[in-house]
């Protein structure tokens, strides 16, 4: 039987100045929301879930159905395939790798917001996007964009930083930001892809084992800040959680066909599928 419980969730932010980036490890190269109440429909995994706003909640659910610890999670489970014009009114956020996706996955019809290099906190203090002939911010240019869904993948360029929940932090103000823009946008969280052995051993703080330390946090996030986790991590990794040789030209940025695994993945862990 589905396992479903309303819960009601405030999110609350401060109006701190965004930090630069931090000092990293050896061989490492706006305002936040109004507090807001949102309720979302969260189901264990494995099983079927869904998210979504709705206007009131009965206190009694709560008390009735409370989830355990190991319960609760909002990672979204296998569903339903869905086809390419899901993406049509979802924005795609992230540094490189999700450029490349942009080019070789196939995928038509969806905006996105890349810009090599970016980092959490560099989204809100460096210019690195032009829209009408205007340099801003990854953050600015968000919001003058339409869209009903947000895909991000950051975090390759913060596994230096000497501390880790300052990433988990500044990742969590992307989500308000993109909340205060549009309340009613489905968020997804994706889990940073793995780098291949060889990458892995080449001994810099890009590892696949800081990369699942990351890959942790973004859970916490998405339990934090009701939004839907999506391990597409899994789609890409051989039996050893490495990137295949194969799937990667460099050890970190993938080739056209695991662009197109990636998205396939995403095709196939969606909310909407999950009702199907």
């Amino acid at each position: 039987m589905l396992l479903t419980v309303v819960l009601t969730t405030l999110v609350q932010g401060s109006g701190t100045a965004v930090p630069t980036d931090q000092t990293q490890l050896p061989g490492a190269g706006s305002t936040v929301p109004q507090a807001q109440k949102r309720t979302k429909r969260i189901v264990t995994i494995g099983k079927r879930q869904q998210a979504k706003e709705t206007d009131s909640v009965q206190e009694e659910v709560l008390q009735q159905e409370t989830l355990r610890p190991e319960e609760k999670t909002c990672v979204v489970a296998e569903s339903a395939a869905v086809e390419d014009d899901y993406f049509s009114d979802a924005i795609f956020i992230g540094n490189s790798r999700t450029e490349g996706f942009m080019l070789y996955s196939g995928l038509k019809g969806s905006q996105s917001l890349t810009t090599v290099g970016l980092t959490v906190s560099e989204a809100f203090n460096k210019k690195t996007v032009t829209v009408n002939g205007k340099k801003m911010t990854m953050m600015d240019a968000l919001a003058t964009k339409q869209f009903a869904k947000a895909y991000i993948m950051l975090g390759m360029n913060e596994l230096g930083w000497v501390y880790p929940e300052q990433y988990q932090e500044q990742y969590g103000r992307i989500i308000d930001r993109i909340r205060e823009i549009n309340p009613d946008a489905l968020i997804y969280i994706q889990s940073i892809l793995p780098v291949s052995k060889a990458k892995d051993e080449e001994g810099t703080y890009i590892s696949n084992e800081r990369i699942r330390m990351y890959n942790d946090l973004l859970l916490e996030l998405a339990e934090e800040k009701d939004a839907a986790y999506v391990n597409v991590a899994e789609a890409v990794s051989d039996g050893e959680g490495n990137l295949p040789p194969e799937a990667s030209f460099d050890g970190e940025h993938l080739v056209p066909e695991y662009c197109k695994i990636w998205l396939a993945y995403l095709k196939t862990h969606t909310i909407e599928g999950l009702e199907k």
